[in-house]
């Protein structure tokens, strides 16, 4: 199949057009193909199709069109793969429309072939680089989504794909002019500029056209509107590039009809954007920067900690704050959802290395191969390596760079095999007062100042997680009539604790799905059986009579969870006594939620002879 939604929104194969007419169907479809291979939650979907408004009917009417879908593609068995191309998949929280190998989206197509642009641009290959710039080009046939009611998301989807189309025309305008194109391109930039008057990359490549091609006087008057729009229409006066050329037109400089823009390549910068609102862990990432600025050669920093603690947030705060001591690179892959696939690291290791400005012809097909090569480009720089979602050491072995003076900040949702040299960095809850400078950030201070007890009650129903923090901000600032109080409330009356949390609810669920799917099966069923005591301290024996094993086996089961981040260990600091074992709320309420009763492990009530808190006798 092919899909277009660099225009208007197609379906188009062998037999014909399938394009659905539907709005809320095309909608539904349209932000699936966007996210393709990606999980797209529910929570988003409905926000796309009714606002912050949906109707109590909202999840059932999308799982309609869900199975619309499906019957469009003909596959019917709850997202199973029915013969053909492509599988639309129910995956915790929300749904993945996973492409065939034969399927083709324009939007794919278009970025793939900027890539390669900017590659051989990279290799001074102007000539490969502007025609692959204008087949990129030539798969839009309108604006974005153009035939498509849109939502919120859909919208900021059309409005990035646009400003990316400009960017794109304009680094093929750039090389035009560097080739001497100047006559073959005036036309196009007056017609670009007519229709973006505030465009100052479209104006400035005006000016350098008409100036070269002898139209001196045109390329001051282009200056002089220019000016009068931008004074006008937003009170600024021209870029001080735009106002350099202008000088320079004044001036006569010869040189302005021969400039040529820097080639030099930028450096990979992947990060994503830390958040803004980051708070507490001051000793942790003085821990991690000492790890990474000393000089005892490659620096490997492995962050963990349970679902919801801010792992991740905390591994970016600190890549942006170590940017400087890495200037040739910093490169960012989620590996989550790659299993123990060796395709999966092959593609991560070719997009790192496009991005240095290899071309893709000149890359090897092998894994192996690949790396190696990351790692003989990284040996005599300085870049920094962030893998988020680790579950295998493996990942970690492919992605290293070569380099002495480069670093590597893995994000685990468990302990993968030993790394050499690795330093481990546990993240925890937030301390109170962290939680509370959080909170009071996300909803005011003064609603922290003014209920100080509702708020340290509130924070210790969230467990203190960065993660239910912002969810239940989010639901207080949007109704700031709500006490504290009668969030706490909702909170303790719930019979499913993450539908208070919403969509971040979503997102806990499915972080504690993917670390329970990482266990093994007798690990899962003790892990399954603590949740369901309900926030009861276990210890070993009791897990041992439950599940009926040795209270050595026991132990190990609960610690694998400990390692796993899943469970807490509450030491205990009477002599004699066992330490015991507990879920947190939010993670009793996920694993529930989760676990299909009819595959419960068998397990005997907690009673007297099974006190969760009892000594074993003789074990």
């Amino acid at each position: 199949m092919r899909f277009t939604l660099l225009g208007p929104l197609e379906i188009v194969t062998s037999e014909g057009s399938l394009t659905p007419s539907a709005p809320m169907l095309r909608r539904v479809l349209a932000l699936l193909l966007l996210r393709a291979d990606t999980v797209v939650r529910s929570g988003a979907l409905v926000e796309e199709l009714w606002g912050d408004r949906p109707p109590r009917s909202a999840r059932t009417t999308l799982q309609t069109y869900i199975y619309q879908l499906r019957k469009l593609f003909g596959s019917f068995e709850a997202g199973q793969d029915a013969g053909g191309s492509l599988v639309l998949l129910t995956k915790p929280p929300g749904y993945e429309l996973q492409l065939g190998e034969d399927d083709q989206v324009d939007v794919y197509e278009f970025e793939a072939l900027v890539n390669r642009a900017k590659a051989c641009r990279h290799e001074g290959l102007i000539e490969d680089a502007v025609a692959a710039l204008n087949e990129a080009l030539g798969l839009w046939s309108g604006a974005a989504l153009t035939d498509v009611e849109r939502g919120p998301l859909l919208d900021a989807e059309a409005t990035r794909l646009e400003e990316i189309r400009k960017e794109v025309l304009e680094l093929r305008l750039e090389l035009d002019l560097q080739l001497g194109r100047h006559h073959e391109v005036v036309s196009e930039l007056l017609s670009l500029v007519s229709a973006n008057p505030a465009h100052e990359g479209f104006v400035a490549k005006l000016m350098l056209a008409l100036v070269r091609c002898g139209r001196r006087a045109e390329a001051l008057d282009v200056y002089q509107r220019t000016r009068t729009e931008l004074v006008a229409g937003l009170g600024l006066e021209p870029s001080t590039e735009i106002q350099r050329l202008h000088h320079s037109i004044l001036k006569g400089d010869g040189e302005v009809g021969h400039q040529v823009s820097a080639m030099a390549p930028t450096s990979p910068a992947q990060l994503p954007p830390a958040i803004t609102d980051f708070v507490g862990r001051t000793g942790e990432t003085r821990r991690l920067r000492s790890a990474v600025a000393g000089d005892r050669g490659l620096s490997i920093v492995q962050v963990l900690g349970p679902p919801g603690v801010g792992k991740t947030a905390f591994a970016l705060q600190a890549a942006h704050e170590l940017r400087s001591l890495f200037p040739d690179g910093q490169f960012y892959a989620n590996v989550g959802d790659l299993g123990d696939s060796g395709r999966g690291l092959a593609d991560i290791l070719a997009g790192f290395l496009r991005s240095c400005g290899i071309p893709p012809d000149r890359l090897p097909p092998g894994l192996r191969e690949l790396s190696n090569m990351f790692r003989t480009w990284t040996a005599d720089r300085k870049v920094l390596v962030v893998l988020d979602e680790v579950l295998a050491a493996r990942h970690i072995r492919e992605l290293t760079p070569g380099g002495s003076s480069c670093a590597m900040l893995v994000v685990s949702r468990t302990r993968p095999t030993a790394v050499p040299g690795m330093v481990n960095i546990s993240l925890g809850p937030l301390p109170e007062d962290s939680a509370l400078e959080l909170l009071g950030r996300l909803i005011g201070p003064e609603r922290v100042e003014t209920e100080p007890e509702a708020a340290r009650t509130l924070i210790r129903t969230c467990d203190r997680l960065p993660l239910a923090l912002r969810a239940v901000a989010g639901r207080i600032a949007a109704r700031p009539h709500w006490s504290l109080d009668r969030m706490i409330g909702r909170l303790s009356r719930s019979d499913n604790l993450l539908v208070e949390l919403g969509e971040y609810g979503d997102e806990l669920l499915a972080s504690v799905e993917a670390s329970r799917r990482q266990l093994s099966g007798i690990t899962r069923d003790a892990l399954d059986l603590v949740a369901g005591l309900c926030g009861q301290t276990v210890t070993p024996a009791v897990v041992a009579d439950l599940l009926d094993v040795r209270v050595a086996a026991a132990e190990t089961l609960l610690e694998q969870l400990v390692d796993a981040s899943l469970i807490e260990e509450q030491t205990s600091t009477r002599e004699g006594h066992e330490s015991g074992y507990r879920v947190p709320a939010l993670f009793q309420a996920a694993v529930r939620q989760l676990v299909d009763p009819w595959d419960a492990p068998p397990a005997r009530p907690v009673g007297p002879s099974t006190s969760p808190l009892r000594e074993p006798a003789d074990v």
